[in-house]
This record gives structure tokens, C-alpha cells and sequence, in this order.
């Protein structure tokens, strides 16, 4: 298992041994995160926007924290590979030099017995040498002064005619044996000079074999030091990333906290206009604009069809937003699943058994309306924007069948096609 799945196992592990403990901690949290003075619903919406931003930003933050440990990693692993494979390159050349080693040590030994058959020949040489100036002394002592007495040893004429062809005989034989040691000797230094020459690129393979190892071993500790740096910066990564992820549990707990608070506000609220009676009579929530950009219906994008559900109405950026009917605000402020600013209007029970709420997404800002305020139809709700998940300026416009005044953007109604109630 890699470090970092191994790391990441814990951190999951851990955050599920504190989720008791979050939960009793949420009080706490709720005390901080809530001041006193922060009681009105408006001011809780306010944090709650303020929350979600910084939710968002955390979020961002930890997935570069996140980035940045896995490329430290990364990088470790890489140098980590690096050292593992240069070390078994010295490995091989520490072979290859102790073979060279090996190679120069059997030559120098050839080299020895070669020099000492050298020297055996040279004292043949000189053994035959010294026995052919003997016999060529007592020839000239032959032809000085002993000649008669040689000559008067001749048993047959024969032996007289071919006395002088026996010297001669005797002398080139002399001579080929001097011959054929003197060759046999120079054939032995050629032999040595070969060996001597096949040591010396030995040597030079060896003196090339340990300047590359040298330069290897120079790369490993450079490697090495490099390495240890890595493991330096893993663990700064990675203490940056459990900040960053202690950061967004904090601020996700306080969110938490705010969003609770509003919830209760918005319950407590809900059983003074439970019975809230709507005559279904709504408005265009827009005096002007420029074109219905997007129906409400399934739509096809990117090969994937998803429900658009309500209905865009194009118009100039700031172009206020009016409540198209009368109700209580059950939501107001920051969404980060794509509805930027946004305003939950519950407008209460129609004629037909169910109730009814509005939906006014992507404004240019901050609503004008906070969460319990009730609005007459006509209200400015907030003006036309291009924030959350928008692509130019236009009013998303949602309708809810079957709503209460308890929900939220996490549990939404039905939601009908705007269209059939609201008149264009």
C-alpha cells in the first residue's frame, strides 16, 4: 500500500473516531460561532454566506494542499527509484572492476612466466653459446698446431678427403641451434610484449571503470542528500495539507452550527404561518427582459440529459427582482451548489391542497431580504446576476409543489414548470 493511501486511511479513520465527539462539540461551536448579538435571522444568513465562501476556499486550498503532498511524493518516490538504480549500476561496476582486477592479475602472471622462459632461453643461448666459442677455440688451436696430429688420426681416405666437411658440418650446426634460440626467445618477447600490451588496456579499462563509478558515487550522494530533502518537504506537504483539512473541518463545523440556528429560527417561525393561505395568484418576479433563454424540461449535454428545473429569464445585469407572490423568506444568501445568491420564497396552501414556493437564483448579490422576513408580492427580492453556476446574466427561476417552509436547497419539493403559473 502506498504512503499516501496509507496516510489518507488513517485521516479517515480518525475523522470517524471524532464524529461522536464533533457532535457534542457542535454546541460549543454554535456558542462561537453565533454570537450573542448575531440573533436575527438576517444576521445568521449573513454568516452563513460568509461560511459557505469560506467553506469554498478551504476546500480550494486543501485539494492544492492535497496537490502539493502528492507531487512531493511523487518527487520522493522518483529519487527513491533513482538511488535504487544507480546503486545496483555501482553494483555492476564493482563487478566489472574486480573481473578487470582479476584479468590484469592472470596477465601479470603470464607476463612472469613468459619473462621467466625468456630468461631460460637467454641461458640456453648462453650455455650454447659458450660451448661453440670452446669448440671454435680448440678448432683454432687445430688449425694452429695440431693439425698433423689430427690428421695423423685419420684412419682411411675417406676420412681424410671430408675432415674439413665434418668441421664445417659442426659449425652450422652450431650455428642453427644459436638460431633457433635466438628465435624462440624473440618469439617469447613478442609473446610478453602482447601480454604486457593486453595489461595495460586492462589497466586503462580499470582506470575507466572506477572514474565512472567515482562519478556514480558522486551522483548517489548528491541523490542521497537530494532525497532527504524530499522527505523533508513530504512532511511539510503533508502538515500543510492537515491544516489546511483541520481548517475546513472548523469551519465546516461552524456552518454547521450557523445552519442549525437558522433552522430553528425558521421552525419556530413556521407554526406562526403554517396555516398561510395563497390564492395562487403569482407575477412576472421581472418587469423586463430580454428573452427566456432556457426552458424548464430534460436537456442533453455533454452526451448526459439532466432536468433543467425552471425557467431563465436573459436580462441586464443589477435589473431588480420582484417577489411574484406574497410569503415568508425561508432562505437567503450564499449556495455553492451552483445557485450563487439566491432567495426561498414560501408563499403557502393554494386552492388545489398544495403549497407553494418560489426560487430567484444567480443574483448580481447579496439578497435584500433576510430568512423570516415576510414579503408582499412585489418585493425587491435582489437584483439580476451572473453568480454560482451561470453563464451571463439572467434570473433562474424555480417554482415548488408540495413545499413547507422548513425546506431547503439539500430537500427540495417537487419542482413544476414555472410557465404554468407564471404569467410572462
Amino acid at each position: 500500500m502506498k504512503k499516501t493511501t496509507k496516510r489518507r486511511l488513517a485521516v479517515a479513520l480518525s475523522r470517524t473516531a471524532s464524529a461522536a465527539l464533533a457532535t457534542v462539540c457542535l454546541a460549543v461551536a454554535l456558542s462561537s460561532a453565533v454570537p450573542a448579538q448575531a440573533a436575527t435571522a438576517q444576521d445568521l444568513q449573513q454568516q452563513l454566506a460568509q461560511y459557505e465562501q469560506k467553506l469554498q476556499e478551504d476546500k480550494e486550498k486543501l485539494q492544492q494542499m492535497q496537490d502539493n503532498t502528492a507531487n512531493a511524493e511523487a518527487k520522493q518516490q522518483n529519487l527513491e527509484n533513482q538511488v535504487s538504480i544507480i546503486k545496483s549500476q555501482i553494483e555492476i561496476l564493482a563487478q566489472s572492476i574486480s573481473e578487470v582486477q582479476n584479468s590484469i592479475g592472470e596477465k601479470e602472471q603470464e607476463i612472469t612466466a613468459k619473462q621467466a622462459d625468456i630468461d631460460q632461453k637467454q641461458a640456453d643461448i648462453d650455455t650454447q653459446l659458450a660451448s661453440f666459442k670452446a669448440r671454435m677455440a680448440a678448432m683454432q688451436e687445430l688449425h694452429d698446431s695440431g693439425t698433423l696430429a689430427m690428421l695423423a688420426s685419420v684412419n682411411s681416405l675417406y676420412e681424410l678427403l671430408t675432415f674439413s666437411e665434418v668441421l664445417q658440418d659442426i659449425s652450422n650446426k652450431d650455428t642453427e641451434i644459436m638460431n633457433g634460440l635466438k628465435q624462440q626467445k624473440s618469439d617469447l618477447e613478442t609473446a610478453k610484449a602482447e601480454l604486457e600490451n593486453a595489461k595495460t588496456q586492462m589497466e586503462a579499462q580499470q582506470t575507466e571503470l572506477e572514474s565512472e563509478k567515482n562519478q556514480m558515487q558522486t551522483k548517489q550522494t548528491q541523490l542521497s542528500s537530494a532525497l532527504v530533502q524530499a522527505g523533508k518537504d513530504v512532511q511539510a506537504a503533508q502538515a500543510e495539507e492537515d491544516a489546511a483539512q483541520a481548517l475546513l473541518d472548523s469551519d465546516q463545523m461552524n456552518y454547521e452550527a450557523v445552519y442549525a440556528a437558522i433552522q430553528d429560527l425558521v421552525q419556530q417561525a413556521e407554526g406562526s404561518y403554517s396555516d398561510l393561505q395563497f390564492d395562487g395568484s403569482f407575477a412576472c418576479p421581472l418587469k423586463s427582459y430580454k428573452y427566456i433563454s432556457s426552458r424548464f424540461g430534460y436537456r442533453t449535454l455533454g452526451g448526459v440529459t439532466k432536468l433543467h428545473p425552471g425557467v431563465d429569464f436573459s436580462a441586464e445585469s443589477g435589473t431588480p427582482i420582484y417577489a411574484a407572490a406574497s410569503g415568508y423568506v425561508t432562505a437567503a444568501g450564499w449556495n455553492s451548489g451552483g445557485y450563487g445568491y439566491y432567495v426561498l420564497v414560501y408563499h403557502g396552501t393554494m386552492n388545489d391542497g398544495n403549497t407553494y414556493s418560489t426560487l430567484y437564483a444567480h443574483m448580481v448579490g447579496a439578497p435584500s431580504v433576510s430568512v423570516g422576513q415576510y414579503v408582499a408580492q412585489g418585493t425587491v427580492l435582489g437584483g439580476v446576476g451572473n453568480t454560482g453556476n451561470s453563464s451571463g446574466n439572467h434570473l433562474h427561476l424555480e417554482v415548488w409543489q408540495g413545499s413547507s417552509a422548513s425546506n431547503s436547497i439539500a430537500n427540495k419539493a417537487n419542482r413544476v414548470d414555472p410557465l404554468l403559473y407564471i404569467p410572462t
